[in-house]
């Protein structure tokens, strides 16, 4: 089991590791976006959202709502992330759901036709 560095230890290729100020990405003591995968969270930015658009775009502050991987954990998680117009998390606390469980929010919120594939076993 993969346990994810600490500040100042060394990340995983791909992976934005704590302390690292790259546009929408975010990491905490335990998981992290995983850039490895998705798409990117607009032109020339960090990959890592499920889908090729934010949840959520606020009109008056531009702050945005993603839906990312994660990376931290032996089986695939995502969570929702808000960012501010900048790329900066507004929060760094985590909520991550495995695959049944995203789709089952996904289907609540409308969005159940951008469900992704199932992670391979």
């Amino acid at each position: 089991m993969h346990t994810p560095p600490r500040d100042g230890g060394p990340t995983m290729a791909g992976v934005v590791g704590r302390g690292v100020t790259a546009p929408f990405t975010c990491a905490n003591d335990r998981y992290r976006t995983d850039t490895r995968h998705g798409h990117p969270h607009g032109a020339g930015q960090a990959r890592g959202s499920v889908l090729p658009a934010p949840l959520v775009t606020r009109a008056d502050t531009g702050d945005t709502l993603w839906l990312e991987y994660v990376a931290g954990a032996r089986d695939t998680l995502y969570w929702l992330m808000w960012y501010d117009a900048t790329g900066r998390p507004r929060v760094t606390y985590s909520a991550v759901m495995d695959h049944p469980n995203l789709c089952i929010m996904l289907c609540a919120l409308g969005h159940g036709h951008a469900l992704p594939p199932p992670p391979a076993s």
